[in-house]
């Protein structure tokens, strides 16, 4: 069983020196999808996904960029699934999420054995596998927050919200309520996956 308080604190101990990257990597994405870059009418024509694609694309460039700005961290790319490595001891894909770190886009069966902590070739084993969200506010037009989820399987076993005081970056368990009993995971992927349908 695992225990989720321990679980966060763990994967959060473990990417505490790249938070503050992580941070700036999509808070300077979502920034230039608002700047003059775009013009009004640009962003205009754009529905959610495209939105989303364009400033996935903005942090995938970063992403890529700040590989070489840390010792042990580097980008990984396999089959279309591009993470950010570091240490081996965490691995951070960047995505648009909901307010409890839930993304919403089409799942591979890459995405899903990512998720359901399947091994996977060219991916460290046993790196804590997270999720960089930003969350965008009511009106669509500016950063909410920003988050790291940690998914197992279908659902978001906890999140964090991370936020930047003065150049240090700081995180808070943002994890929804559950109902008692409900703060461990005995997940099986195959099992998940049968129930599935596949």
């Amino acid at each position: 069983m695992l225990d989720r308080e321990t679980d966060q604190n763990e994967a959060m101990e473990a990417a505490a020196p790249v938070l503050p990257l992580i941070y700036r990597i999509l808070d300077e994405s979502v920034s230039f999808y608002f700047s003059e870059a775009y013009s009004n009418e640009a962003r205009a024509e754009h529905d959610n996904r495209a939105m989303a694609n364009c400033i996935y694309s903005h942090a995938e460039k970063r992403m890529i960029g700040a590989a070489d700005e840390m010792a042990g961290l580097h980008s990984i790319k396999v089959r279309g699934l591009h993470v950010l490595n570091y240490m081996d001891s965490t691995l951070t894909r960047f995505k648009k999420v909901g307010a409890n770190g839930q993304h919403r886009n089409y799942q591979t069966r890459q995405q899903q054995d990512y998720d359901d902590q399947i091994p996977l070739p060219g991916i460290p084993e046993p790196a804590y596998r997270l999720t960089a969200g930003y969350q965008m506010d009511a009106s669509g037009s500016a950063l909410e927050r920003i988050m790291i989820a940690r998914p197992i399987g279908h659902n978001i076993f906890w999140t964090a919200q991370v936020t930047m005081i003065e150049g240090v970056a700081r995180w808070d368990d943002i994890t929804p309520r559950r109902f008692g009993g409900m703060e461990g995971a005995d997940f099986d992927a195959e099992r998940a996956r049968e129930r599935r349908g596949g």
